[in-house]
């Protein structure tokens, strides 16, 4: 590998471990979900973190097979669905300070 080559990978590759690192806040499954066990707790849990913490992307990993998140100002604010048939297997939302609705749901 080129000298240009290896100095780029060093940049890129500390520029995602700091961006994972200030946009997950550390955030481990654990973190998130703690002890929820069935898909609708996690969705649950993950709605109630994102809300704490004004996140509004994915965090930690996939619920079931397929995670759809949504924000707006209703509860049943739209979400990504999957393309192909599968089972509803969580659907929650949680309120931001700001009014705003975080909605996640798991589709297996």
């Amino acid at each position: 590998m080129s000298a240009r080559r290896t100095a780029l990978l060093a940049v890129t590759t500390a520029f995602l471990a700091g961006w994972l690192s200030t946009h997950l806040l550390g955030a481990t499954p654990n973190s998130i979900w703690g002890n929820a066990t069935t898909d609708q707790d996690r969705c649950q849990a993950e709605a109630d973190y994102m809300a704490k913490h004004n996140i509004f992307r994915h965090v930690g990993p996939c619920i079931g097979r397929f995670e759809g998140i949504g924000r707006g100002y209703s509860p049943k604010c739209g979400t990504c669905t999957p393309r192909y048939r599968m089972t509803l297997t969580g659907d929650a939302a949680a309120k931001c300070p700001n009014g705003m609705w975080i909605r996640v749901r798991s589709w297996r």
